[in-house]
């Protein structure tokens, strides 16, 4: 009797794992990370206190693989672009760079859905230095 009520959910048990949704699995490169995650992305950024909200998009840096180039970062301007690295372990690093007299540098974390990239970086400007932190969702405002 126990041993047909085993064979029995067995099967049923098997069934059940089978329909549980996995979580998506990273990519494996820099260059598939990046072609996931290159759109127009929502953003939040926290500027010391001072809520910033825009949109940016993200594509991919046509002279290096490993490279994206973030238009309208921390609402520099829709032609402005910040040049970041990917990394496979799903990290951004934003080295020292000037944009309008600014200088950027930090570092971002992309979900493992691609769908939220969240940063921390700091800009220094000739009136000292602001740190910020900021989320990116996809999507687009109204």
């Amino acid at each position: 009797m126990r041993l047909n009520n085993i064979k029995f959910l067995l099967p049923v048990f098997a069934l059940f794992l089978m329909s549980c949704p996995d979580e998506p699995a990273p990519l494996q490169t820099e260059k598939e990370i990046i072609k996931e995650i290159s759109r127009e992305w929502t953003c939040q950024v926290d500027e010391e206190g001072v809520p910033l909200n825009f949109n940016a998009t993200i594509s991919a840096d046509s002279n290096n693989d490993t490279k994206i180039l973030v238009y309208n970062f921390h609402k520099i301007g829709n032609s402005e672009k910040l040049s970041a690295i990917i990394k496979t372990d799903l990290t951004i690093e934003i080295p020292k760079q000037t944009i309008n007299n600014q200088e950027f540098i930090g570092s971002g974390e992309i979900s493992n859905d691609y769908t939220q990239i969240t940063w921390e970086y700091t800009i220094v400007f000739s009136g000292g230095t602001v740190d910020c932190s900021g989320t990116y969702t996809f999507g687009t405002t109204s």
